[in-house]
């Protein structure tokens, strides 16, 4: 059983489309997951064409609703969106859900995460896999699947929240990347060797900094002596991984703080949050709940 996230919009039917076609070939069972927001006019109108999609093609559909009272911005909506998959997949017994996202969104999330400031695993810009999403259509044009559609005469949805420039995707989309076709037509295969070209490099970096890391820690606490000896680079790439996932912002002007703390302070603790601690103590450094 697979689950496909589904909106009624170009790139999810293309890929809807194309599991139909091999549905009987692998033994599938297809669930296209729709969930309704409640901020545009035409979501009612979405939810009518994912039952007749799922209908014509002899599909499974799962409909999903937010709360009234949801906060109308980007992120809340993905965590319930992301939330709504989830609870499907264990409805279906289903450890795979397919999402739609095409090459040129995997450029634009690159984009964004260049002028918010970004490291190498920024840019390697959006997984093929995570957990139990895939996204199989990652090295496919946007202009490709237009054209697939076009060929089967199938329909879909535009999504009108597309053109609401008070999106920052949609000013990238709309304004930023038509100038750089200007400049270079193929600019979406050159970004896209970047993309492929930091996956390169940040595996060879987690290769070296597994290796550093078997030889510095010990029951999840680090050797401060240990750690004190390595490069700055090092320390941070270390430091990243190990106090990332507990800052607000992971950037390397806090990272450089939190290693000049360690750097000056043999026995102490900062704050990473409202709920731990980086603490030295010992001769080692850990994280410690408050």
């Amino acid at each position: 059983t697979v689950q496909v996230g589904f909106s009624g919009g170009p790139d999810s039917v293309c890929l809807s489309l194309v599991l139909a076609e091999l549905k009987e070939e692998f033994n599938l069972k297809i669930v296209l997951v729709y969930f309704n927001h409640g901020w545009r006019k035409e979501a009612k109108e979405e939810e009518l064409f994912t039952k007749d999609f799922a209908k014509k093609y002899n599909l499974l559909y799962e409909i999903g609703i937010a709360p009234s009272d949801i906060k109308k911005t980007e992120e809340v909506a993905r965590d319930y969106r992301y939330k709504f998959f989830e609870e499907t997949a264990k409805k279906y017994n289903s450890n795979v859900v397919f999402l739609a996202h095409n090459k040129n969104d995997n450029i634009e999330t690159l984009i964004y995460r260049i002028i918010k400031g970004t490291s190498i695993a920024g840019l390697c810009s959006i997984p093929k896999i995570r957990d139990i999403y895939h996204r199989p259509l990652l090295d496919v044009t946007k202009q490709e699947i237009l054209e697939f559609l076009d060929e089967k005469k199938q329909d879909y949805k535009i999504d009108s929240s597309n053109l609401n420039q008070k999106y920052k995707r949609n000013l990238i989309r709309n304004k930023i990347l038509p100038t750089f076709e200007e400049i270079n037509p193929k600019y979406i295969d050159s970004i896209n060797n970047l993309i492929l070209n930091s996956i390169q490099a940040q595996k060879i970096i987690k290769c070296q900094t597994e290796k550093i890391k078997s030889e510095i820690f010990k029951d999840d606490k680090i050797f401060y002596e240990k750690y004190t000896k390595l490069d700055i680079e090092m320390r941070l790439e270390i430091l990243n991984d190990f106090i990332g996932g507990y800052l607000k912002y992971r950037n390397r002007k806090n990272l450089l703080m939190y290693d000049n703390f360690i750097m000056n302070n043999k026995h102490s603790k900062t704050s990473l949050n409202k709920d731990y601690y980086l603490r030295t103590r010992w001769k080692m450094i850990f994280i410690e709940k408050r």
